[in-house]
């Protein structure tokens, strides 16, 4: 079991800077140990996933400014998948990895496993990183993201896809060169690296169930309210880079829709609206787990602490009400009444205990990072007039 520990204080600084497709990355050459070539590999992907595309549909159209290239171009959609999307998923791999790792070990860091349950935390880092670290996983994300796009090029009628994307201006039954490049490169890579964070977001739930059944120190009174598991919300923050690439992709699609439509109609407002909305609960949800110990140890804290201080409270009352009011001065500055102060705001901790570990800021971060997409969205859907009038209203 020692052995293991130092195996495992040797990588457990970097344990989610792991994962599909890292290792087919690795074998390629693209990573090296201590060089995650983030610069290169985002260059890459944009090169692998976008260049193609377009330079595929200026050959088709013989011309800078045809049909299939303007097409191409107000296809916002597909920009904001393979030029932002796709390349902020390559840097959440150090961003957002390395930050689900320091929550991580902060559990041990900061005193919350005791000795008895060490042995059960390392164990826990070990399979984590095992299941990251898995052959078999890489494979099956690459299976599941082609057998993916199969089902929704074969549940898609061609009249739903864009005119650069078939041979014949959306007539033919045959998708255009750049249309194969999109469906056999394009969306597998993005895909891929998609589902290399679910398979993170899995495992860091998983991480975070098997966390809440060691019996932690958690403190009913700690001054987080959340019996010291604050630092889980950092996690949300952390998740942000990724939610950053996921809202680019509904805001890409909401873009092209609005330029080709003018508007939306209610349904696809409440659409995106619910993608968003599951975007945000989809970084929250794991810490859910840590309901039930929570709610246990406010249970816990409720009863002892005021327990106590009910027997204080009532001492205090015996000793100090009913005595005259000329030494009222003197008696304020008694070392009672500031131990009541103590411990007043001691249970008052207790009774504030919030039974989920996020606080206010992460999910204001979380939440204005999927909103900034839509910033675009907004100025492109709202007339310059009305934008120009509340610019001057504020101005006067």
């Amino acid at each position: 079991m020692r052995a293991a520990m130092e195996g495992v204080d040797r990588a457990d600084s970097q344990l989610f800077e792991s994962g599909p497709p890292l290792g087919l990355q690795r074998r390629m050459g693209l990573v090296k140990l201590g060089r995650p070539e983030v610069v290169r590999r985002c260059a890459l992907v944009i090169l692998i996933g976008w260049v193609p595309l377009a330079l595929l549909t200026m050959m088709r159209d013989g011309a800078l400014v045809g049909d299939d290239v303007q097409a191409f171009a107000k296809d916002i959609a597909v920009h904001a998948r393979f030029l932002i999307a796709a390349p902020l998923l390559i840097v959440a791999e150090i961003v957002s990895a390395s930050r689900l790792g320091a929550v991580a070990l902060h559990f041990r860091d900061a005193g919350l496993v005791t000795e008895r349950d060490q042995p059960h935390f390392a164990a826990a880092l070990v399979s984590t990183r095992a299941l990251l670290d898995s052959n078999k996983v890489e494979i099956g994300v690459i299976a599941l993201a082609y057998l993916t796009v199969g089902s929704i090029v074969f549940s898609v009628h061609l009249d739903q896809l864009p005119r650069w994307h078939l041979s014949s201006g959306g007539v033919a039954a045959t998708f255009s060169l750049a249309g194969y490049w999109h469906v056999l490169v394009s969306l597998p890579l993005l895909l891929v690296l998609l589902f290399g964070w679910i398979w993170r977001l899995c495992l860091w739930t998983r991480f975070l169930w098997l966390m809440s059944r060691l019996d932690l120190r958690l403190v009913a009174v700690h001054p987080d309210h959340v019996a010291g598991l604050q630092f889980l919300g950092y996690s949300v923050q952390g998740y942000s880079v990724v939610a950053l690439a996921l809202a680019s992709i509904v805001a890409g699609q909401v873009m092209t829709k609005i330029i080709h439509h003018d508007v939306l109609t209610l349904a696809q407002q409440a659409g995106f609206g619910a993608m968003l909305l599951f975007i945000v609960a989809l970084f929250t949800a794991p810490l859910l787990v840590f309901c039930g110990p929570l709610l246990r140890t406010r249970r816990r804290g409720v009863f002892e602490y005021g327990a106590g201080a009910s027997k204080f409270g009532i001492e205090f009352e015996r000793k100090w009400l009913n005595r005259n009011k000329q030494g009222n001065e003197e008696v304020m500055q008694a070392p009672d009444f500031s131990t009541a102060t103590d411990l007043h705001q001691l249970v008052s901790n207790v009774y504030a205990m919030r039974l989920v570990p996020v606080d206010l800021r992460s999910m204001i971060v979380l939440v204005g990072t999927v909103l900034v997409p839509f910033v675009p969205v907004l100025l492109i859907s709202t007339p310059i007039d009305v934008i120009l009038a509340g610019m001057k209203n504020l101005l006067l």
